[in-house]
C-alpha cells in the first residue's frame, strides 16, 4: 500500500471512529464552585446497558478533606445556578481510583440508574460534593448535553 492510500486509509477510519466516539460518550465540563474556586474537573459519561458510568477527573478539592477523599455525585434536574431541591438520579459511588487525595489529579468512578441517552434529552446536571463526613459540601456542578 502506497503512502497516499495509507494516509487515506487512517483519516477515513478516524473520522468514521471520531463519529461514533462521539455518540456514545458524553465529555462534561464541571465548573468549580465558590467553596473550590480555582480548582478544575471534568466528567466523561458513557452508557452501560440501561446505566451511566460518569468518570471523574478532578485537579484539586479542598485541603481540609479526609484521606483519601471521598467524592459524591448526583444528577439533578435544572441548571448548575437553579438545581432541583432533590438529586433526580443518585449514584452509586467508587472510591478514589489514584491514591493519595491530596495528589494534583484524582480519578473517581460513579454509575447512575439511568441510560446516558436520556440524561443528554432532558435539562439535568451532575454535581459533586464531598461526603458527608466532610460536611456534603458542593465542589463541582457541569450541565449534561450531547453537544
Amino acid at each position: 500500500m502506497n503512502r497516499k492510500s495509507w494516509l487515506a486509509l487512517v483519516v477515513t477510519v478516524g473520522a468514521i471512529s471520531g463519529c461514533a466516539i462521539r455518540t456514545e460518550i458524553v465529555d462534561v465540563p464541571l465548573n468549580a464552585t465558590p467553596q473550590n474556586a480555582e480548582h478544575v474537573a471534568r466528567a466523561t459519561l458513557s452508557p452501560v446497558g440501561n446505566q451511566t458510568s460518569i468518570w471523574l477527573t478532578v485537579a484539586g478539592v479542598p485541603h481540609d478533606l479526609a484521606v483519601p477523599s471521598r467524592l459524591v455525585s448526583a444528577i439533578y434536574s435544572g441548571s448548575c445556578q437553579r438545581l432541583s431541591a432533590q438529586p433526580v438520579y443518585e449514584t452509586r459511588q467508587a472510591n478514589s481510583v489514584e491514591y493519595p487525595s491530596l495528589a494534583p489529579r484524582t480519578q473517581h468512578w460513579a454509575e447512575a440508574p439511568v441510560a446516558l441517552s436520556e440524561l443528554t434529552k432532558g435539562d439535568y446536571v451532575l454535581l459533586v460534593r464531598t461526603s458527608s463526613a466532610d460536611g456534603s459540601r458542593p465542589l463541582f456542578c457541569g450541565n449534561i448535553s450531547a453537544s
